[in-house]
């Protein structure tokens, strides 16, 4: 903590602060520290309400709460302006649709392609604060941002499970939006053109919340929150000197803005039909067919960058080609493992996209699970093993015109394996009175090959995204499925022989070319 404060903080004197705290409606945060490897990393919990200040004592707003209407001016600016924003993805799943268009625009024959992936070290806390406020300044296209609030109401989990009789509570979420100008403010327009298109299940439900905010009053906002965000630790109160609050609703955006600038400043070369530059808040991913670019982009970032606090982390810097840096050598993928990026895996030739297992093999599973000891266990059991699936099952590891079959497919026995780990380890969590029977396991099994093919091959799914297509046969997500599930409980000294000795039947059964039967016989 000593570091923290003499790197990122400084002491404010009680006087100043309690003056700073009394003049605007920002409060103040509290510091986590979460561990990363042999350090730990300061998380700003900006989430927590604070009791107002005065004689009434209530819970007030929390700091993101009171920043949300900059959030939303930054989300509206995004679909309005995304050239400013250069290589940012949002999500993990941006990858997959960059990586999808760049190889189609390569063609089906093209030469070797060059990878380099750049780690910057500590991008939040190094950001220079006078420079992204000053660039934050000319994000705005408007001179005022009119901010409308509406409630989307979704069926909770039990419901949406198929003979499910016990009720649970339906979910509903608060969403602001920003109207650009001359955007109509008729809510069902606004549906059928934007906020209903990919979603299914939901009740959208219109507020009469409207306010209109000028851009000056969100940017004074902004400036307090960067220049003067307040900490307090025990009894004293800190500044932060440099950088921006992680743990902020706006860091993403900041750190996205202010690296984008960086890449128009000084990765220019870069902007090339055979080049493909991703970023992910501060990791970086280059993709080129011009190995000469590769080693200028590398040596670029290696030699930092101090206008933007730039310093690279050398030993995250990975590339798939021999290369040196000032003479060091620079840590080489092999080929044949993939490239790792954001808990993917990248194939450098055919740019296929499998998940990153190897990552997370070390950790135990049984330490991701919680379990639930209430009245209907079964239905409890069957509920969080169909989750275990749908969580692995996003579009970029299953879509047949972008990844091979037999990637698709190997993705798909990975995703059944891990489903089938964290249902073994549910199982062992369970007392003996609530263990389920083999043929509820079984029944559990085929709903998992059930509910695997509709979400793959679903036309909800195609219609939401016309450029995806699962070409698989139900009777090859069988077919993987038991083999995995085949695999995990075969090597567990279980109470379920009759369900491997099932699972081999089944094994048996579709590799000789029968067809998958959803209501196969229990019956080893």
């Amino acid at each position: 903590m000593a570091d923290l404060k003499a790197d990122m903080f400084e002491e404010v004197r009680l006087d100043e602060a309690l003056a700073v705290l009394q003049s605007r409606r920002l409060g103040f945060s509290q510091v986590r520290l979460l561990p990363k490897g042999d350090k730990l990393r300061p998380i700003m919990n900006l989430r927590r309400r604070a009791l107002t200040r005065g004689a009434s004592k209530i819970l007030g707003p929390s700091i993101n709460t009171i920043l949300g209407p900059v959030h939303t001016l930054l989300k509206l600016e995004r679909d309005i302006n995304p050239s400013k924003l250069g290589s940012t993805m949002f999500s993990v799943s941006d990858i997959y649709t960059r990586l999808k268009l760049f190889k189609e625009s390569l063609g089906p024959k093209h030469d070797k392609l060059y990878f380099a992936k750049i780690d910057v070290k500590a991008a939040f806390d190094t950001i220079p604060q006078p420079a992204v406020i000053k660039l934050m300044g000319s994000i705005p296209s408007q001179d005022k941002y009119t901010i409308m609030k509406h409630a989307e109401v979704k069926p909770g989990e039990r419901a949406l499970l198929e003979g499910e009789k016990s009720s649970s509570k339906a979910i509903r979420r608060w969403h602001a939006t920003a109207l650009a100008e001359r955007e109509p403010f008729n809510f069902t327009t606004r549906l059928e053109k934007d906020l209903a298109g990919k979603k299914k299940n939901t009740v959208f439900v219109d507020s009469a919340m409207r306010k209109t905010h000028s851009v000056g009053e969100l940017l004074r906002l902004l400036t307090q929150h960067v220049e003067q965000n307040l900490v307090k630790v025990g009894k004293k109160y800190y500044r932060q000197k440099i950088g921006i609050p992680q743990g902020s609703v706006l860091s993403s955006f900041l750190c996205n803005y202010f690296y984008a600038d960086l890449e128009a400043q000084y990765l220019g070369f870069l902007v090339s039909p055979d080049t493909l530059l991703l970023r992910l808040i501060d990791d970086f991913l280059l993709v080129t067919l011009d190995q000469d670019k590769a080693v200028r982009f590398v040596d670029r970032m290696h030699q930092g960058v101090p206008d933007y606090g730039v310093v690279v982390n050398p030993a995250k810097t990975l590339v798939n080609f021999n290369m040196s840096h000032e003479g060091t050598p620079v840590r080489k993928v092999d080929g044949l493992a993939g490239f790792p990026y954001c808990g993917t895996t990248i194939n450098c030739q055919t740019l296929d996209i499998t998940k990153d297992r190897q990552r997370d093999a070390h950790l135990d599973v049984s330490a991701s699970l919680t379990v639930d000891f209430g009245r209907t266990p079964g239905q409890n059991f069957q509920r969080k093993v169909l989750n275990a699936f749908k969580i692995q099952s996003h579009l970029m590891f299953y879509d047949t015109s972008h990844n091979s079959t037999r990637t698709v497919l190997a993705s798909l026995q990975g995703a059944f394996g891990e489903t089938a780990k964290k249902m073994w380890a549910y199982l062992r969590c369970l007392g003996k009175s609530r263990q389920p029977s083999g043929e509820l396991v079984i029944r559990t099994i085929l709903k998992v090959v059930d509910v695997a093919f509709l979400l793959l091959t679903s036309k909800s799914r195609t219609m939401r995204y016309p450029q995806y297509k699962c070409d698989v046969r139900k009777s090859q997500v069988a077919l993987v499925a038991c083999l995995a599930f085949k695999e995990v409980l075969a090597a567990k000294q279980s109470n379920y022989q009759s369900v491997v000795a099932w699972l081999r039947k089944e094994v048996d059964r579709l590799a000789s070319g029968k067809q998958y039967e959803s209501r196969s016989s229990f019956q080893a």
